[in-house]
Parts: C-alpha cells; structure tokens; sequence
C-alpha cells in the first residue's frame, strides 16, 4: 500500500543523495519531512501499518545529520 506512496515522493533517492549544503538537499528533506508528517497522519488514522511507517521516518533518518549520533548510548 504505501511502497507506491513512498516511492513516488523521492524518485532522486534512488540514484544519489544530494550534498547537505545544496538548495536541492533542502528540498529533499522538507518533501521527507513532509512524507512523515502526512504518513504519521495515516498511521493514526490505520491506514498504514508501523512497518510502512517506519519505512518512511528511515528515508527522513537518512537524510539528517546522524553520524555522530550513539544510538546504543541513550
């Protein structure tokens, strides 16, 4: 169900990932910002399940600067 929603809102994922410092990074993190608010919505609303909703916040993850993040740490 949402594999066609995700996919069709960032087709440039798929080839390469823009440089953080670029108008077209921007772009592409305000469009992943977006895509969870609005998959969250439907996750409420029990239109996606927790796994397509967890597929949408990694694209959004992946575009934020975690690198020196420690997850096993918190």
């Amino acid at each position: 169900m949402s594999q066609h929603y995700v996919s069709h809102r960032f087709p440039r994922w798929e080839r390469k990932m823009a440089k953080r410092d670029t108008d077209l990074y921007t772009e592409e993190l305000i469009a992943a910002a977006e895509s969870v608010v609005i998959g969250y919505e439907k996750y409420l609303m029990n239109k996606i399940d927790y796994k397509d909703l967890a597929r949408i916040m990694t694209q959004l993850r992946e575009l934020l600067p975690f690198e020196s993040y420690d997850r096993e740490g918190d």
